[in-house]
């Protein structure tokens, strides 16, 4: 079996043909300033993140056989201001591989007033577990290699079989649908790092090497718990 980092490298050499941006850190080595607060100077070269995708894509498709099926519901999305007149265009695509036990991606596109955002769920889940980046403000910009490495830590582990997913039960709302209704937490496990957000449940990482390995992560009634195995064969 091919090893991840081996993957990566074709991905790398796939990338480097697409023409995409490159940008460094322009943060490094100082401070964020107030003024690059809510500041967008070049929202395009955002569009390093759909090409990473693209190159990603064609490497697990030709070498692995993952098929990138576009044929899938496409959510309409609006901005959460109603005041906001920000133009939100959304792609959705479902990433499988033929292994079998292996978690299906479902990978979105987000473009907001010419800036691109990546989102990321598990496809049998109705709520997506990370978005690319958080926010795309001057101030928030980390340079175009630290998107690239968020970016593939998520596919890199789906594709190596570690991806895990730990939703917390949801706490419904009177006026929403059960299926919007927001997890009371969310664990996300890739490589050897993790993420947390919500209420406290027990350790997140402990959680995480136990839906590894197969034991009882002692979960409250309700969560959902998502590892599968991985798409390199």
């Amino acid at each position: 079996m091919r090893t991840i980092d081996v993957v990566r490298r074709a991905v790398d050499t796939a990338h480097a043909g697409l023409g995409a941006p490159s940008w460094p850190d322009p943060h490094q080595g100082r401070r964020v300033t107030e003024a690059e607060y809510g500041r967008f100077t070049d929202p395009e070269r955002y569009r390093v993140l759909s090409l990473r995708l693209q190159a990603w894509s064609q490497v697990l498709s030709e070498q692995f056989g993952v098929t990138v099926d576009h044929d899938v519901p496409q959510r309409i999305r609006t901005p959460a201001d109603p005041d906001d007149s920000a133009t939100v265009t959304a792609t959705t695509s479902t990433w499988r591989s033929p292994r079998p036990d292996t978690l299906a991606l479902r990978v979105t596109t987000l473009d907001v007033d010419g800036q691109t955002f990546i989102e990321l769920g598990i496809d049998a889940d109705p709520l997506d577990f990370v978005v690319i980046p958080e926010c795309g403000c001057d101030a928030c910009d980390s340079g175009s290699a630290d998107l690239i490495s968020q970016l593939d830590n998520v596919i890199g582990s789906a594709a190596q079989g570690d991806l895990t997913v730990v939703t917390g039960p949801r706490r419904a709302h009177d006026d929403a649908a059960s299926d919007s209704a927001e997890p009371t937490f969310l664990i996300v496990g890739t490589g050897s790092g993790w993420s947390f957000d919500g209420d406290d449940p027990a350790e997140p990482a402990e959680i995480i090497d136990a839906v590894r390995s197969g034991d009882d992560p002692h979960l409250p009634s309700g969560c959902t718990v998502r590892h599968g195995a991985g798409w390199l064969g």
